[in-house]
């Protein structure tokens, strides 16, 4: 008779030696670094960059505003009758000539902004508040990026964890088979009793055949995301978190961007002020054409013209006022739409809170139910050995013990997944 405790760590040390071994001999990666990889591996994130370089544009272009403008015009023109001086006396040997009715001209003109009452500058806050939204929506893109890591990352490991759990008991039924097949040979054990326990093999080895297939898709997946080439689950090392108080606080990427979209409306509320405000200008003007500036110089000459222009929109018929109401509204949307996202967090954060204690509570339930479904397998195994027990009532007792031992293994990975899960909801990184 094999004794059932020996018969455990052999089985311990075929399986896990050899991995351990392994993992040893190949790189491991937290879900941490795959965070980081997946977010360097992101292709929307050189759009970050992007973003920069279209706000340093469009802010040079608004700076041109004080910039001088300088511009030619030229024209050409005939005409069907000029303004004439009429002779009220004669005068012998004085005459006032007739203005000729085609006309020419060419100018200079140029303008540079004195004052425009703030309004370059609010515009170069609104393009900054612009490049601010889209670099945070980048973000809430990187966080939902997390959220698909968290997943895969913790399926692999799951399933790696339930294969590996599979593994023993086959293994352990190969042993009990070969035991089996000594008691057939004596007349102990029908044939039904080998059937049954081959039976079990195969299942159990088809399920391994599920969990291969599951676990390379999954880290297919996770290596595109991450831009990695992790080939074995055991390079994934997970390591328990530990989270010092519960206490509500709100990061997350979209509760941000909301606030740096009501940044943007109250900039915009800005500049429909700043509309109203006078803007001076000063202004030139030189040129060439006949006629000049004296129109009763009936030819070609030079002129110039320098001056300071103001311009004031005095009413706008409540055109602004009305502007500002519409920021207002906005402002008010926007903050009620924070409320209802924090109240929605909230009510995430204690339904994650109180996972977290479950499945700390039925850890220690579990860990009492395997230790328990151990001992009645070792009397089982015993049992059967004797022929006191059929070979099905102790494949029962196989199964309840394959059972607690998973259902142990995945309250362990719920519990971390939970503290992970609550991390990421609150938008902080482990």
């Amino acid at each position: 008779m094999i004794n059932y405790k020996t018969m455990k760590y052999r089985l311990l040390a075929f399986v896990f030696v050899p991995l351990f071994v392994n993992a040893q001999q190949m790189q491991t990666f937290t879900l941490t670094a795959c965070y980081d990889s997946a977010v360097n591996n992101y292709p929307n994130l050189h759009q970050i960059d992007l973003n920069r370089a279209i706000n340093e544009l469009k802010k040079k272009n608004i700076k041109t505003t004080y910039y001088p403008k300088l511009s030619l015009n030229g024209q050409a023109s005939y005409q069907s009758d000029v303004t004439k001086v009429p002779t009220l006396v004669n005068i012998p040997g004085f005459s006032i000539p007739e203005l000729e009715k085609d006309w020419y001209k060419i100018n200079l003109d140029i303008e540079q902004m004195i004052y425009d009452g703030g309004l370059t500058s609010n515009r170069k806050k609104i393009e900054d508040a612009d490049l601010r939204i889209s670099d945070q929506k980048i973000l809430v893109e990187i966080y939902q990026l997390k959220e698909r890591v968290n997943n895969l990352f913790f399926s692999i490991v799951y399933l790696n964890k339930s294969r590996d759990i599979l593994n023993i008991l086959i293994k352990n039924l190969d042993l009990r088979l070969a035991d089996a097949n000594k008691a057939y040979q004596n007349g102990m054990l029908l044939q039904s009793d080998l059937d049954a326990i081959n039976v079990e093999i195969s299942s159990g080895q088809q399920k391994i055949i599920e969990f291969d297939s599951d676990i390379e898709g999954l880290l297919a997946s996770l290596n595109e995301i991450c831009g990695l080439d992790i080939k074995s689950p055991y390079q994934l090392k997970l390591t328990d978190i530990q989270i010092a108080d519960y206490n509500f606080i709100n990061n997350r990427p979209e509760y941000q961007l909301l606030s740096l979209q009501q940044e943007k409306v109250n900039s915009l509320k800005s500049l429909s002020t700043v509309k109203r405000m006078p803007v001076f200008v000063a202004f030139g003007q030189m040129g060439y054409g006949r006629p000049g500036y004296d129109m009763l110089k009936n030819e070609f000459d030079d002129y110039y013209m320098v001056g300071l222009r103001l311009r004031w929109s005095i009413w706008d018929w409540g055109r602004v006022m009305r502007e500002k109401q519409v920021f207002d509204i906005q402002n008010s949307i926007i903050n009620s739409q924070k409320a209802t996202f924090e109240q929605a967090l909230r009510a995430d954060m204690r339904k994650k809170v109180s996972d977290i204690n479950k499945y700390h509570k039925l850890i220690e339930a579990d860990e009492k139910i395997v230790k328990l479904q151990e001992n009645v397998l070792k009397t089982a195994a015993s049992q059967m050995d004797n022929g006191t027990i059929t070979t099905g009532n102790y494949l029962i007792e196989v199964n309840k013990k394959l059972r607690s031992d998973l259902n142990l293994e995945a309250h362990k990975l719920q519990l971390i997944y939970s503290k992970i899960l609550y991390l990421t909801s609150i938008g902080k990184n482990q």
